[in-house]
């Protein structure tokens, strides 16, 4: 392979490698180093061994498996630590606390929307999909996917409402201390 048929390659599937390696290490910075990475272990193994057979599954899958390496990579829960140090020193204990809840209580009532709005409602917000790609993943129409996910982000917005005025209502009734406020 000459230089100018590697720089076409490489500009042609540059996009796609970035995307892939940015969905698995969730880092920007990473993701370029894995394409950088991929580009180079590319032009070695065409200068060495020759070009693969199938170019854009070869890269692919090194993009995927470099990925994978770069998050091992990482000190245990780095990211974690780091989050949990920008929150503590924005937010006192019990306000951790309920912002934990929050999060778990969001969790439960995706885990009890119908099977199929939760899937799509996960990969859309949670797993970053795209609504084309969530289609072709679930097998159903773009359509079928926005209406889906409309209907799982309006339960959503509802139950978590609802649970957040009976929370209001518990709290008003007890106060904050957990005492009953008539007994004051």
């Amino acid at each position: 392979m000459n230089i100018a048929a590697y720089k076409r390659t490489v500009i042609e599937l540059r996009p796609a490698l970035l995307h892939v390696a940015k969905r698995i290490t969730q880092n920007s910075e990473d993701a370029e180093d894995v394409v950088q990475e991929v580009c180079l272990k590319l032009w070695h193994r065409c200068r060495t061994s020759g070009e693969p057979e199938n170019m854009e599954a070869y890269c692919m899958t090194m993009t995927k498996n470099i990925s994978i390496d770069k998050i091992r990579g990482r000190h245990p829960g780095e990211p974690l630590e780091e989050l949990q140090h920008a929150e503590a020193a924005a937010h006192l204990p019990d306000e951790l606390l309920e912002i934990k809840e929050e999060h778990a209580l969001i969790h439960q009532i995706i885990a009890a929307l119908p099977p199929l709005q939760g899937k799509i409602l996960r990969l859309k917000e949670i797993e970053g999909y795209e609504t084309d790609e969530i289609a072709e993943l679930t097998g159903i129409a773009v359509e079928a996917v926005r209406n889906n996910l409309s209907r799982a982000r309006r339960q959503l917005r509802e139950v978590y409402l609802n649970c957040l005025q009976k929370r209001e209502t518990r709290v008003g009734v007890f106060g904050h201390n957990g005492i009953k406020q008539d007994a004051l």
